[in-house]
């Protein structure tokens, strides 16, 4: 991981959308008359109300808007190019020590 201080990710709008607990049913499905029960599988909605994958992984504290799009893609090329520095640079390192480990060895008596 390159940066501890990462934003959070945005959540696609499918992960924020309400689904019954049950089957995975959307809240769009399910009409105002059966509010108390999932037309699907019969689950109680009153008992165990519709929940979106974001609130039941526990990630519903945060808010799709709290982090700007753009500045989500930068962070991530910001990432993505340091780590190909680094890996260029690491190359090169381990390019420069065979060599001087080769050149120390053809020179030793």
């Amino acid at each position: 991981m390159m940066s501890v201080h990462r934003a959070p990710p945005i959540l696609e709008r499918r992960h924020l959308r309400r689904r019954c607990v049950g089957c995975g049913l959307a809240a769009e499905a399910i009409n105002a008359g059966s509010i108390d029960e999932c037309p699907r599988c019969g689950c109680d909605l009153i008992s165990r109300p519709l929940r979106s994958y974001a609130e039941m992984e526990g990630l519903f504290e945060l808010d799709a808007s709290e982090v700007p799009e753009g500045a989500a893609v930068a962070q991530a090329r910001a990432d993505a190019a340091a780590a190909r520095w680094l890996l260029v640079v690491g190359g090169v390192a381990v390019a420069a020590a065979g060599t001087l480990v080769a050149a120390l060895l053809m020179a030793a008596p």
